[in-house]
């Protein structure tokens, strides 16, 4: 055990040392989606003598020479093994993304892996839907949580722009996401961001002024746990257990922001059926739901678990505790 965390320490050095080289290269990436990705990478497949960037390395994740690199980072990131050779090349093990003015450190492409800690388009509408309905609220928030955090971009955005917020954990089963996300919160120079291990709030005690998550809602066949939301209400499982579970969490004044996929049924909608059953029972919460994007994730309606659906929409579920503060 201290052998790894020895290791964990020692890839966690490593890695701050290459966000705070890229920063200083003025470094920027913005993240597509997988499939966009591809067709980058073939386009520019039979491209020969490019120059090599940083942002073909860590951005595009391509293959690279050890002279496209600065000898001191190169040296940094083979002794951490945070590179591997094959097929004569080099490749990084992780990419790097730029949101607003952070970098964060996520999952090298392609994101096959079961421990796989994805950042793209999901991330940036998370963020800005999320400012934008925290700018509307007339108070402050002291105790917040993000669920299934992945790089925990959204905790950090919202640290950096909310500086009342005394304390905000970010929770996630996958170990990798929370090494990220420590990693992600230090080089931010964040002190009020702690990682919990916890299956949702299994191990997350108290009430928070602010629930926020962003979870998977696929149905993945290899039940990857930044894309599988459960195969319950058409992938979205485990976006409803973040409502129900949530809702109980929440102090007086108390705000749950859920951005999440939901699959739509030729004969209606499984999710918002099942959320409008449970907000009936609950007299002192209010609440709201709108469709974002009324068609994402088209290549899914391919697979044979979605044989049944018609389309994915992008929501977003606001609930508020209006029990007043005492």
């Amino acid at each position: 055990m201290n052998q790894i965390l020895d290791i964990q320490t020692s890839q966690q050095q490593a890695l701050l040392f290459l966000l705070g080289y890229l920063k200083q290269q003025n470094y920027r990436f913005t993240t597509i989606t997988p499939l966009s990705h591809q067709r980058i990478l073939s386009r520019n497949s039979n491209t020969q003598n490019k120059a090599i960037t940083l942002r073909d390395i860590f951005g595009w994740n391509l293959a690279f020479a050890e002279a496209d690199l600065e000898p001191a980072l190169f040296a940094v990131l083979e002794e951490h093994q945070l590179i591997h050779f094959h097929e004569h090349q080099w490749r990084s093990h992780v990419r790097v993304s730029s949101l607003d003015d952070e970098l964060f450190i996520h999952s090298s492409f392609p994101t096959l892996a079961a421990d796989s800690v994805f950042f793209g388009p999901d991330t940036y509408r998370f963020v800005y839907h999320l400012k934008q309905y925290l700018a509307a609220r007339p108070h402050s928030f002291k105790r917040a949580v993000e669920l299934c955090c992945g790089t925990s971009a959204a905790a950090i955005s919202l640290a950096k722009s909310c500086l009342d917020l005394n304390e905000v954990m970010v929770a996630d089963l996958n170990p990798k996401a929370l090494f990220y996300s420590q990693i992600n919160a230090s080089f931010s120079e964040l002190n009020n961001i702690t990682p919990v291990s916890s299956n949702l709030f299994a191990h997350i005690e108290g009430q928070f002024d602010l629930i926020f998550a962003n979870p998977p809602y696929l149905i993945d066949a290899d039940q990857r746990q930044y894309r599988h939301g459960g195969n319950e209400l058409d992938g979205s499982e485990l976006s409803f257990r973040i409502l129900k579970e949530g809702i109980e969490r929440l102090n007086p004044q108390g705000c749950l922001f859920l951005y999440t996929g939901v699959a739509i049924r030729a004969d209606g909608n499984r999710f918002l059926e099942q959320l409008e059953k449970l907000i009936a029972s609950q007299p002192k919460i209010h609440w709201s739901y709108k469709e974002i994007d009324p068609d994402v994730f088209g290549e899914e309606l391919e697979q044979p678990a979605y044989q049944h659906i018609e389309r994915i929409a992008l929501v977003l579920v606001k609930v508020e505790n209006i029990v007043e503060l005492r």
